[in-house]
């Protein structure tokens, strides 16, 4: 179980020091043992009355960022992700994939074979992305509002993971924050999701 923390303001900065409250997520399960490869990812989350705030981080090096339009496939470049169901009983999930441009792949589920594409950009989520060091991070957000709009409202009690991928990496790998037992390579398997709850 992951406990995402309140904070009392909008987070709008990768270095906000509230961010050092939030709970961190390891992001190093490997689920399938053929690729030996993962970098160090982790993940940071916290809420307002407005929005979830998202932060990831990883040591990957080198990095690859090839596509930069929305809705391409980026989960084949350096990739970081998040697959969140925010209300109980509703099988859909947020399905948001993002790499290092800030470009993002954007839809909504029940599983990899009914996606719907909504129309909002990347500035809609705020996406931000920093590369040094031979690290990246990422941070965006999630407003209520549209959280509420789509889905009837939400619950604290939510489902979803975390991931990291490079499908075209030199080193191709594939981690989660919660364990998944799929015998082929699948993220979008929500019984395998695990429960983040707002604090």
């Amino acid at each position: 179980m992951y406990t995402i923390k309140k904070t009392d303001h909008k987070i709008t900065q990768m270095n906000d020091p509230v961010w050092e409250k939030a709970e961190v997520a390891s992001i190093n399960i490997n689920n399938w043992k053929q690729f030996e490869y993962l970098p160090n990812t982790y993940g940071r989350l916290m809420y307002d009355e407005e929005a979830i705030y998202i932060k990831m981080w990883t040591d990957e090096n080198p990095l690859l960022a090839r596509y930069t339009k929305q809705n391409d496939p980026v989960h084949k470049d350096s990739c970081m992700e998040l697959f969140l169901s925010p209300k109980a009983g509703d099988k859909r999930y947020l399905n948001i994939e993002i790499n290092p441009f800030g470009t993002m792949s954007f839809a909504i589920r029940t599983s990899r074979f009914d996606p719907v594409y909504p129309d909002k950009d990347k500035n809609f989520f705020a996406i931000q992305t920093l590369v040094e060091d031979g690290c990246w991070t990422l941070q965006f957000m999630i407003p209520f509002a549209y959280i509420d709009q789509v889905f009837g409202g939400h619950t604290k009690e939510m489902q979803g993971n975390l991931y990291k991928c490079g499908e075209d990496m030199q080193r191709e790998h594939y981690g989660s924050m919660y364990p998944m037992h799929p015998t082929e390579i699948d993220f979008h398997r929500s019984e395998f999701f695990g429960e983040f709850i707002l604090e």
